[in-house]
């Protein structure tokens, strides 16, 4: 056979195999057309959407049918909508149905835009419940949270909320650890901390006494300018050991020449009996040196607690009157009023030192305080709470924390946001920062020198 035999033979077979295989493509294609069945109806419409390199989103064409909407639905319907959608369509398989329903409830509460009303898990309404009974097994610290965290690069993500120590317990493991006041708290445990809620900070870090809780903490340091911002910081990895911290929350000092130094950390189920325990020993004396010429007492760092614990407090200075007023959410006022029987007249010249931590039930007294010309106030702008708030306990064990009305100074001075201005305000030095030993206490110790021995003191600024 010659070559060109061969080349046309060749052919003809290479066009028999590919109108073979065209045929049999197509007897495919109809075959699997005539058994193709539409897919089931969704109850919602589904858009893919797709998000393009320059961060647009883009959708597909709108569905054939159009939606039916209803613009009634009851709000709890849209709820159980969205549950629904989201357990036929996330990404996880395994939706965990309790967290989408705290998820609701914190949303729901955010969006009354009032930071001081929250959800407490049964775990979260325990913890609280210890707190203010006094005792618990921790690291020994007070903790809040500082919100839109920008720190170093290992506190990323930037923006994020993050706890930090607003001081530790004296006595406690994180004090004999050498943790400090601002001290920020990035994870605990290997697990971050970003946008954790203040009650879920302390779960993490409680726990049976003598384990271990390991902590990753940013502390601010001084840099060469230009040196970069992680130079700014220090990122330490510590490990406490939890133990029993009883909480003392009044401490007594005695400073020369019978100067009384009375610190009040918190108004919690404590507070009272030991601040009259305190008072008392100032009307006795100590030692048989005889009683206290002047008081200094110390609510710097304190964050507050209870509202009667508040005016039984404040009743021991304040004789008759109200000691806060509650405005309620009909505008109402209603004076909560001074127990004469607590009425302890001590006839003695009386400083009370705030700062930007003392807030809520501290404000309380310290306002009481100005208001009825029994002190005077030095230090820094307090902290600006004046919320009035109920707890609601829930069927689940968890409770509601909620903002029912303002409190008002007995000089109907709401200080909302503003806090109660210091009569003489002292600006804390480094000594005040570490151990209150500072240019303030040294402060309220020389007004009340100069109002034991007559000397002139200078005139209080009418109130702001």
């Amino acid at each position: 056979m010659t070559r060109r035999m061969r080349l046309i033979y060749g052919s003809v077979v290479l066009a028999a195999i590919l109108i073979s295989f065209s045929t049999g493509y197509e007897m495919r294609a109809q075959a699997e057309r005539s058994q193709w069945k539409p897919p089931p109806a969704h109850p919602w419409p589904i858009i893919s959407l797709v998000r393009t390199a320059d961060g647009l989103v883009l959708a597909d064409a709108a569905p054939a049918k159009k939606p039916t909407y209803k613009p009634n639905l009851k709000p709890y319907e849209v709820l159980d909508e969205v549950r629904r959608a989201i357990k036929e369509n996330f990404v996880r398989t395994q939706v965990d149905e309790t967290e989408l329903t705290y998820g609701a409830v914190r949303g729901m509460l955010r969006s009354l835009g009032d930071r001081f009303t929250r959800f407490l898990t049964p775990e979260e309404y325990d913890e609280f419940k210890v707190k203010n009974d006094g005792e618990f097994t921790g690291i020994g610290a007070r903790i809040d949270l500082k919100e839109d965290y920008t720190g170093s690069s290992a506190a990323k993500p930037y923006g994020a909320s993050r706890p930090y120590i607003v001081e530790p317990i004296e006595g406690g493991p994180a004090q004999k650890a050498g943790l400090q006041r601002d001290d920020v708290i990035l994870s605990i445990n290997g697990h971050s901390t970003a946008d954790l809620s203040e009650n879920s900070v302390v779960q993490f870090i409680r726990g049976v006494r003598g384990t271990a809780v390991k902590i990753k903490i940013e502390r601010k340091a001084k840099a060469p300018e230009g040196a970069g911002r992680d130079a700014n910081f220090k990122v330490l990895d510590i490990t406490l050991m939890r133990d029993v911290i009883e909480m003392h929350p009044v401490k007594l000092e005695w400073l020369p020449e019978r100067i009384a130094w009375l610190r009040l950390d918190e108004f919690n189920k404590k507070s009272e009996a030991e601040m009259v325990t305190a008072l008392r020993e100032l009307q006795k004396g100590v030692n048989g040196q005889g009683a206290a010429r002047g008081l200094i007492l110390d609510m710097r760092d304190n964050p507050g607690g209870l509202l009667d614990v508040a005016v039984d407090i404040g009743s021991h200075f304040i004789s008759a009157g109200p000691i806060v007023y509650t405005r309620e959410r009909d505008g109402s006022e209603r004076p909560l009023n001074a127990e004469r029987d607590r009425f302890l007249d001590l006839k003695i010249p009386i400083v009370v030192l705030v700062n930007k931590y003392s807030a809520s039930a501290a404000e309380i007294v310290a306002g009481a305080m100005k208001d009825k010309n029994v002190a005077t106030i030095m230090g820094e702008q307090s902290y600006g709470k004046a919320s009035v708030q109920v707890l609601i306990e829930l069927k689940n064990g968890g409770a509601l924390v909620i903002t029912t009305a303002k409190y008002l100074t007995p000089g109907k001075h709401d200080i909302s946001d503003k806090g109660i201005s210091p009569d003489f305000p002292i600006k804390a030095d480094d000594k005040d920062e570490k151990s209150g030993r500072g240019a303030q206490l040294d402060a309220a110790v020389d007004f009340i020198k100069k109002k034991v021995t007559g000397s002139t003191v200078a005139k209080r600024p009418a109130q702001s």
